[in-house]
């Protein structure tokens, strides 16, 4: 008996159907959504996916949201003084 999930592993399955890019795609996204991700918190790496879209931190326990299936981190907050135009004090 042969081995049928050789090219797309947890893809298998879906079996012959949907195409091989779609069963790729699968297997792309689910590895993705088991990888931990380092906290913009304590600097570890210790988060993980908890649902759609919601990650937490084991060590600090602090949830955060980004993507469905990868985590983002969100861009540092940086603020910008006015400039005020001359005469406008």
């Amino acid at each position: 008996m042969s081995k049928r999930t050789k090219k797309v592993g947890p893809a298998g399955w879906m079996g012959a159907r949907y195409g091989l890019r779609i069963r790729r795609r699968v297997i792309d996204i689910d590895r993705a959504r088991e990888r931990r991700s380092a906290c913009p918190r304590c600097s570890t790496v210790t988060l993980r996916r908890v649902a759609s879209g919601v990650f937490e931190c084991s060590r600090c326990h602090t949830r955060y949201a980004s993507n469905a299936y990868v985590f983002q981190a969100p861009p540092p907050i940086t603020r910008t003084e006015k400039e005020t135009a001359p005469g406008n004090a």
